[in-house]
């Protein structure tokens, strides 16, 4: 199989680049991630652009349908690639993605969390393939998410060593 940067290619996925402006302006200060050995943390990743401009924000099931979340969910994991590169700069860096945390607005008895959530979890799959890609997953419904986003993401993941410093 492909490296996953050149599967980002072939998808001809744009992938944002967190390092301009820095990231977090607006939402206050906080860390983007944190990598502690092979372990990385991505913060909480939205479908927003650079700009702030939303993805269908709203609850899902009531002002966004299944479809809609799906595609914000697939739109957020573009995104968690773009945090990935700026934290370990290259997607091909990753050594198996672990475990996402899938929050999403949705009115109480919503029950059909993981079909949006598959959202994030094909694209993985699709960038870095099965071996890589597939990982644990909790899909969450909460009553609302900063700046009415309907989906956000946590991601964590293994990542190759640092090179030892000379």
């Amino acid at each position: 199989m492909a490296s996953a940067e050149q599967r980002v290619r072939e998808l001809g996925l744009t992938i944002p680049d967190y390092s301009d402006p820095p990231y977090g302006l607006r939402y206050g200060p906080l860390k983007p991630f944190h990598r502690i050995g092979d372990l990385l943390e991505l913060s909480g990743l939205t479908p927003e652009n650079r700009a702030g401009e939303r993805l269908h924000p709203g609850v899902i099931g009531v002002d966004v349908t299944i479809g809609q979340g799906y595609d914000a969910a697939r739109l957020t994991a573009i995104h968690a690639l773009g945090m990935i590169r700026y934290a370990i700069g290259s997607l091909d860096n990753v050594v198996s993605l672990s475990r996402a945390l899938c929050f999403m607005t949705c009115p109480p008895g919503f029950a059909r969390l993981h079909e949006v959530s598959n959202g994030a979890s094909d694209l993985f799959v699709e960038v870095f393939g099965d071996e890589i890609g597939s990982l644990g997953r909790a899909s969450i419904g909460a009553t609302a998410l900063s700046r009415n986003n309907c989906f956000e993401l946590w991601l964590s993941l293994e990542c190759a060593p640092e090179p030892a410093a000379s």
